[in-house]
């Protein structure tokens, strides 16, 4: 099934079975996306707006055929400090592997699991650092926000 353009679906109640579109944290963003689902039904979303896919978004329904994403966990390194001094420079260090850095409700950052970078974050952050499997939502990606200059 081909879809071009993803409805929403937000105010439809999902009371059926729904297949299942599994995608990684950096997939979400992607605008050419070719796999089977969960059922083995081939998908292939081809958009052209620039938002993400979140996890539990619908993308597809026709009769009985509802089909959500889910963005599936990965390997992460976590920083839990509320010193906004360590938070800084966590978030400096790993920017300038040009890696996303994401907020967890919880108020830890999580950056996906890089063997080298851990070990780097792990000797100048101890004690503050951990690994854990958790799903980066893209809403929780810590991005830059230009503000508009003031004449």
């Amino acid at each position: 099934m081909w879809i071009d353009v993803i409805p929403d679906f937000d105010k439809l109640k999902l009371g059926r079975d729904s297949d299942i579109l599994d995608l990684s944290y950096y997939e979400v963003n992607k605008r050419v996306i070719q796999r089977k689902t969960r059922k083995g039904n081939l998908v292939r979303i081809q958009r052209d707006d620039g938002s993400a896919l979140r996890s539990g978004q619908c993308i597809y329904h026709r009769g009985d055929l509802f089909i959500q994403v889910n963005i599936l966990p990965c390997l992460c390194v976590l920083l839990d400090s509320q010193n906004l001094s360590v938070v800084g420079e966590f978030c400096f260090d790993v920017g300038n592997r040009h890696l996303p850095v994401y907020l967890k409700a919880d108020g830890r950052f999580a950056v996906s699991y890089d063997g080298r970078l851990y070990q780097a974050l792990k000797e100048k952050y101890k004690g503050f650092i951990t690994l854990e499997n958790t799903i980066l939502e893209p809403d929780e990606q810590i991005t830059y926000i230009r503000r508009p200059i003031l004449e």
